[in-house]
């Protein structure tokens, strides 16, 4: 069940994401900045939820490196946003 529901926020954020692409022309750069930061939020929620779910809880819990790596993931994926989806979405936020 609660993988069928990160995979539906993982389905909505990338979805949310690609509207978001096609709009941008027509929105402000804060609006811009703070949607795609929600929808940054929904992507790595679901994807750490669904990571999160495979494991086996008996295993998760063996696991000390676990934290560790799910904050790595997450570092990654806000290093990919903050310096390549960001930037497509409002190239003139950088700048000045």
């Amino acid at each position: 069940m609660f993988k069928r529901v990160y995979s539906i926020l993982i389905i909505v954020a990338l979805g949310l994401g690609f509207y978001l692409y096609g709009i941008r022309e027509t929105q402000t750069n804060v609006f811009l900045i703070i949607s795609s930061g929600l929808i940054f939020t929904f992507l790595s929620m679901g994807i750490h939820g669904l990571i999160a779910h495979s494991l086996n809880p008996k295993v998760k819990g063996g696991i000390i490196l676990y934290p560790l790596l799910m904050g790595v993931l997450w570092a990654f994926l806000f290093f990919l946003f903050v310096f390549f989806i960001l930037p497509i979405f409002c190239p003139d936020f950088m700048l000045g």
